[in-house]
């Protein structure tokens, strides 16, 4: 590929992501139904055809709002390792997601992950349905090898480290969801997710 396309596909992309972010505090405080894409044309500065270049749909806009959110977490999480001595402080910083705060309102984008989650248990959208299952093996895939760490160098007990991974993974995102449900505030759901990550640490 020439740098002249490599160019044009970088401001597509980046065209394409400020839309999404656009779209954000619409789609917290109306909800997916009721934000019209003409809003989110307006809110982008950007006309409605525009909008329909890089999303076929509203559910699009979604899938790409939570693509952005995973690559701030991902990155976010590498750039701790570095500094981390030890399994398990990289199984602490695995479990921060306070990069989201130092960007974003926590509160909206918990109003979006509803509406993921939502999409996705309805099985209504299949690209939000496939890139769920991608990020929850890689989710998985990463905790895993922290934990194969901590059992390497014998900081973890012997465990079966798939089977925990996937354990820990799943009561964690599941805590998150039905804290949501429940309509428990930030600090009740932050509470129930620290106190989740001091019992995985001690039973480690």
């Amino acid at each position: 590929m020439c740098l002249q396309s490599m160019l044009r596909k970088s401001e597509k992309n980046e065209k394409k992501r400020a839309i999404a972010l656009a779209a954000i505090p619409l789609l917290a405080e109306f909800g997916l139904i009721k934000t019209s894409v003409e809003a989110i044309a307006k809110e982008a500065n950007v006309a409605k055809g525009t909008v329909y270049i890089y999303f076929k749909t509203k559910e699009e806009i979604i899938l790409e709002i939570w693509n952005y959110v995973n690559e701030l977490i991902n990155k976010s999480h590498q750039e701790k390792y570095k500094t981390c001595t030890n399994a398990t402080e990289k199984l602490i910083v695995y479990f921060d997601f306070s990069i989201l705060e130092e960007n974003h309102s926590i509160d909206t984008l918990l109003k979006i992950f509803a509406m993921n989650m939502s999409i996705i248990l309805n099985l209504s959208h299949s690209g939000l349905v496939k890139n769920f299952k991608s990020e929850r093996a890689k989710e998985i895939e990463e905790l895993e090898k922290i934990i194969r760490e901590g059992v390497h160098s014998k900081e973890f007990k012997k465990v079966d480290t798939f089977l925990v991974a996937k354990l820990f993974s799943n009561m964690f995102k599941g805590t998150l969801i039905s804290s949501i449900c429940l309509c428990k505030n930030l600090e009740q759901i932050r509470e129930e997710l620290h106190a989740q990550k001091r019992l995985i640490i001690s039973i480690l």
